[in-house]
């Protein structure tokens, strides 16, 4: 739930809101993965403007300049003794390993290299960690592995839901995609009707325009 002024809140009920709960870094982490994936699964544009402002606001608020990686808490929020920092997975996920993840897919999406440092960042501010306990910071390497590994970008142009049907039933772990509405971003500079584009940092390969073709290109 938002404020007249765009800050997240906490928690939302129909009638009434919390104006003094302010969100925390974990709600901005979900929230970016939330609608850069809508983006992904929809093909609409306005989702990755909303990832893209909810993902500004969050390295705003929350960054630590010192040592990297996301406080809990924003610089907006009351002044607490110690400004702690979410790190590893418990009964839910780490809000650092979220927006780490979160982060690299809308950056490779996007192509805003900001994004992508500042989840590298919050991997390298959380590496002795995964390094000497990974059993509890599964969700952190998941983005290191998106990290190491380097996303495929997939953009798939104009109307073609039989190529974006065979991307998204797949399970593809560091494939993003891009289709249906453009959005300002490298993958859709240039491309033609009724292809898809199989890209690594935004270098292509040859465009294909049937299924069989696509899941080559993919496996």
């Amino acid at each position: 739930s938002l404020r007249p002024n765009g800050r997240w809140r906490r928690a939302w009920q129909r009638g009434r809101t919390n104006e003094a709960l302010l969100a925390y870094a974990a709600d901005h982490a979900w929230l970016v993965d939330a609608f850069t994936r809508l983006a992904e699964a929809r093909g609409e544009a306005r989702w990755i403007a909303s990832a893209r402002e909810t993902a500004d606001e969050m390295l705003e608020l929350f960054w630590d300049d010192a040592e990297g990686g996301l406080f809990t808490t924003g610089e907006d929020a009351e002044r607490l003794l110690v400004r702690q920092k979410e790190y590893y997975d418990g009964a839910t996920p780490s809000a650092n390993g979220v927006a780490a993840g979160a982060l690299l897919r809308l950056g490779a999406l996007t192509g805003e290299v900001r994004y992508t440092n500042a989840a590298e960042g919050i991997l390298r501010w959380l590496a002795d960690g995964m390094r000497s306990q990974p059993q509890a910071f599964t969700t952190s390497l998941a983005a290191a592995d998106l990290l190491v590994t380097g996303a495929t970008e997939v953009a798939i142009v104009g109307d073609r839901p039989d190529l974006v049907g065979a991307v998204q039933r797949r399970y593809l772990p560091t494939v993003v995609l891009a289709h249906g509405e453009p959005y300002p971003s490298p993958l859709w500079e240039g491309r033609d009707d009724g292809k898809a584009y199989v890209c690594r940092n935004y270098a292509c390969r040859q465009p294909v325009t049937d299924e069989e073709a696509l899941l080559a290109e993919l496996t």
